[in-house]
């Protein structure tokens, strides 16, 4: 939820309709950054938002933060880590600024831009790895468990919904441009309003919705569930690899990871079925 677009009596809607858990979309509690990345929210509607966090009994709720906006440096980076944990956030993600071509931020910040449009301000790829590790040194101090390359919390509350997605299991996504993965297979709703209520009418007449499978073949489900999987603290189960994918699969792994095991990864014993696990070692953060 954006800060600056609810109001208490929309929350508590919510509650009545059973929603047990709200994710603030903070990214900085800087004025001059929230400004500079273009938020409508400042940081005087985040203090209200986590104010009504408390007031309407919220049972969890996560804030996210995002490294490398313009403006950002040591200091206003570690204001908002510590002004999150002192707000009782039970999760927190935190995600460095991906600036993507045909984008605004693009035409600021990106390699080719130039002329009126082109602006300074973005932290460099070294000061975005520093923000991460301080991330993940002063959460785990502050108790939040790093479970997940982006990904904090406090004992108990881990997001369901993210380890779905990370063990590549079945979520259903509904509304536009919104994805389901269902059976191992991917569906895409569309982007445009337009197209979004041909495919809702094309539903009610019980026509084909014209959905968007973006499934690959066998290859790229086998990376997907390598890239999901090695970005948590719980690793990849290598039996469940074999079941899945088959033995040629698990070997081909196993080679391509031996000259990182020790400082990078490691091997585990599951104490529940004492299958194979396969963990990335948390050096500084999983940079």
């Amino acid at each position: 939820m954006d800060p600056g677009t609810f109001d208490e009596e929309k929350l508590r809607a919510f509650m009545r309709a059973g929603v047990n858990r709200v994710s603030l979309g903070v990214q900085s509690f800087d004025d001059d950054v929230l400004k500079l990345a273009g938020r409508s929210h400042d940081a005087r509607e985040v203090e209200r938002a986590i104010e009504m966090m408390s007031t309407c009994a919220v049972p969890r709720w996560s804030a996210d933060l995002i490294s490398g906006l313009p403006g950002v440096n040591a200091g206003t980076w570690r204001t908002s880590l510590e002004r999150v944990i002192a707000a009782g956030a039970d999760h927190v993600s935190v995600y460095d600024l991906q600036v993507e071509a045909g984008t605004a931020f693009y035409r600021w910040y990106g390699e080719d831009a130039t002329g009126k449009d082109a602006k300074e301000g973005l932290p460099s790829e070294d000061e975005s790895a520093d923000m991460f590790r301080d991330a993940s040194a002063t959460l785990g101090a502050a108790g939040y468990e790093h479970y997940e390359v982006s990904s904090y919390a406090k004992p108990g509350a881990r997001c369901k919904h993210n380890q779905i997605y990370w063990q590549n299991a079945s979520w259903y996504g509904f509304g536009m441009s919104a994805t389901s993965h269902v059976n191992g297979e991917r569906v895409a709703r569309p982007r445009k309003m337009g197209d979004y209520y041909a495919y809702v009418d094309a539903l009610e007449r019980g026509e084909n919705t014209g959905a968007i499978s973006t499934g690959g073949d066998a290859s790229d489900a086998l990376f997907e569930h390598i890239m999901l999987r090695l970005r948590t603290s719980d690793g990849m189960n290598l039996d469940k690899v074999t079941e899945r994918f088959g033995e040629q699969a698990t070997k081909e792994i196993d080679d391509a990871v031996a000259p990182f095991l020790g400082e990078y990864a490691r091997y585990e014993t599951s104490a529940e079925d004492g299958s194979r696990i396969l963990r990335l070692n948390d050096l500084e953060g999983f940079l």
